[in-house]
């Protein structure tokens, strides 16, 4: 009964291992897209932050040809100045002088206000490429480890059951079956060892006669709350 005993520790510790990749199997390929979704998103950020440049650009080259056409219509009317004969054409003319240096005037605000945003523009950028440098440089350095892993699993896992099976084949069929039932419904956990008096699973205190059947290990015995194969956990394994 210790050889079974023995042989159910040892299927536990493999149905461990197989759990384990079974996790890795369910975080490994979100890392993996939470590190490409890191990437997208970053270029992503790059592109919108270069679109508002485009449009800020295209906006100061707009206000800078109104401004220089603004300048020579100025320039023409000042010109025209010396050439009028009636009062009411001077003033007319002086009148729209003054307006377009009251345009101008608003354009160069409406300049300077573009050319805070430039460079405010500017330095967002700049976060945004060692944004995306860091994303990409993670990517670099773990996307084909992740695939490599990923990969691997289906192998590494086949692998393991097939030596849990093997050490099955030497057990009674009614207890196999009663591994399994218990390694489905108990959280990949069908054995528990016993702990400071109670099982190691649940923490259920274990009665007097039952430690000292456990430790006899001349039965298989059952924790009483959680029906978990219940043993001394074999120091060799």
């Amino acid at each position: 009964m210790e050889e079974q005993l023995r042989t159910l520790a040892q299927m536990q510790k493999l149905d461990d291992k197989i759990g384990a990749l079974r996790q890795l199997q369910n975080e490994l390929p979100k890392e993996l897209n939470d590190i490409l979704a890191n990437v997208e998103q970053a270029e992503a950020n790059l592109n919108t932050i270069k679109n508002e440049m485009e449009e800020i650009t295209k906006k100061l080259r707009s206000i800078e040809l109104d401004i220089k056409q603004y300048q020579e219509n100025i320039k023409k009317y000042a010109q025209q100045l010396a050439d009028i004969k009636t009062n009411k054409e001077y003033k007319a003319l002086n009148s729209e002088i003054a307006y377009l240096k009251e345009k101008i005037s608003e354009l160069e605000s409406q300049e300077l206000e573009l050319m805070e945003e430039e460079s405010e523009c500017k330095e967002k950028m700049e976060k945004a490429k060692t944004e995306l440098e860091d994303a990409k440089k993670i990517q670099q350095e773990r996307e084909n480890e992740l695939r490599k892993k990923i990969a691997s699993l289906d192998g590494d896992i086949e692998h393991l059951r097939a030596e849990r099976n093997k050490l099955a084949q030497t057990l009674p069929q009614s207890l196999v079956k009663q591994y399994a039932k218990l390694l489905k419904y108990k959280n990949n956990c069908a054995v528990a060892y016993a702990r400071n008096g109670a099982c190691g699973a649940c923490g259920f205190v274990i009665r007097p006669q039952v430690r000292i059947e456990i430790q006899q290990r001349n039965k298989i015995n059952y924790c009483e709350n959680c029906g978990r194969i219940l043993m001394e956990k074999f120091e060799d394994l």
